[in-house]
């Protein structure tokens, strides 16, 4: 007996998928900017006239800013400072004496070593020196 199949196949040939589209190149990642030291010591001196102040702080690394305040009966000298998320120190101080006042505000680079010398060109001034 012999059978013949006529008419298409009963099974379609496979087909064959598209190839993938190449993946997209990652864009490259920004530098993040650099870690705070954990702890800063930063020694301020007040030059007021022939009189010179030093103060020390240290910003502690779980707390941003940290402030010094010296008043008697001559003179008081008051400073803030606190990091800021883009590496600099931003400081806020101000100087008083009996009959005068200085006020300023200065931001500088926070790096270790660094020193900085703000104030008044005929007045009272602030060394700055991150330790």
């Amino acid at each position: 007996m012999l059978l013949l199949l006529c008419g298409p196949a009963l099974a379609e040939p496979p087909r064959h998928a598209a190839p993938a589209a190449p993946a997209a190149p990652a864009a490259p990642a920004l530098p993040a900017p650099p870690a705070p030291p954990a702890s800063l010591n930063i020694r301020f001196v007040v030059h007021t006239g022939a009189t010179t102040r030093t103060h020390d702080v240290i910003v502690a690394g779980d707390h941003r800013c940290a402030s010094v305040s010296e008043k008697v009966p001559d003179h008081q000298d008051e400073i803030n400072v606190c990091t800021s998320d883009d590496s600099h120190l931003d400081i806020d101080w101000v100087t008083r004496a009996s009959s005068s006042e200085y006020r300023s505000k200065a931001s500088v680079v926070l790096a270790h070593g660094a020193t900085a010398e703000l104030g008044s060109g005929n007045g009272p001034r602030l060394g700055v020196t991150i330790q």
